[in-house]
């Protein structure tokens, strides 16, 4: 005759109700879990620290090298400048003093002649499509470089490129001054008027206007504006 099994006991009462008066109780049932959660936690937390501490100080020596190399810039050694520039480029690209660095580094190699130079190097920064605080610069410098190249269509181009992305009137109205100028020299007269006028329609409180009312006038033999 087999013995019957006795049925699980459920809990007191008494341990049901510490349970609840007391919340810690499974925390110290656990320990070991808990500290390995805990443990893993703090882990994560000190790496991403880390990252962010390690991200700033790179941050903060990339713009110390690019202020040393401004100074050096200014000093009137651009070679060195250059060097020192293009170091900056590739150790700590990814950084807001890196991609400052692209453009001084093509300023001071038009300063130097290099307008060439300049022209690639900016049309390949200018394809990682990047912040428009930089991206406008970028542009503006470009036309510039392949106005000094002999390319005066191809810089009317980079001109209106910037004018567009920028995001203040003035500096708006004055690379549309620096297009018309480009496409005059390309023969586009076509497209010059149209810069101009659209500083006249859109700019008209900018000082590029009185510049701008002046060309047009000599685009157009005299007529301040173009029929619509």
């Amino acid at each position: 005759m087999s013995t019957p099994t006795a049925a699980p006991k459920k809990p007191s009462q008494h341990t049901a109700a510490a349970e609840v008066a007391d919340p810690m109780l499974w925390v110290r049932a656990h320990q070991k879990l808990v500290l390995g959660i805990a443990g893993a936690a703090v882990i994560v937390a000190l790496g991403a620290w880390l990252v962010l501490e390690t991200g700033n100080r790179r941050s903060l020596k990339a713009a110390e090298a690019l202020d040393q190399a401004r100074n050096v810039a200014e000093s009137g050694n651009l070679p060195l400048a250059a060097s020192q520039l293009q170091k900056i480029v590739e150790t700590f690209r990814g950084t807001d003093a890196a991609t400052e660095a692209v453009v001084t580094l093509n300023q001071v190699r038009m300063v130097n002649g290099q307008s060439e130079l300049a022209v690639v190097s900016l049309q390949e920064y200018l394809k990682t499509n990047p912040k428009k605080v930089y991206k406008v610069p970028a542009q503006g410098l470009l036309g510039e470089a392949l106005e000094n190249a002999g390319k005066p269509k191809e810089a009317g181009a980079a001109y209106m490129g910037a004018s567009n992305d920028a995001e203040v009137d003035y500096l708006k109205a004055q690379y549309l001054l620096s297009a018309a100028r480009a496409y005059g020299n390309a023969g586009m007269v076509d497209e010059a008027v149209k810069a101009l006028q659209t500083i006249i329609d859109k700019y008209p409180k900018t000082t590029a206007m009185t510049e701008a009312q002046v060309r047009l006038s000599e685009f157009t033999q005299g007529r301040m504006t173009l029929a619509k």
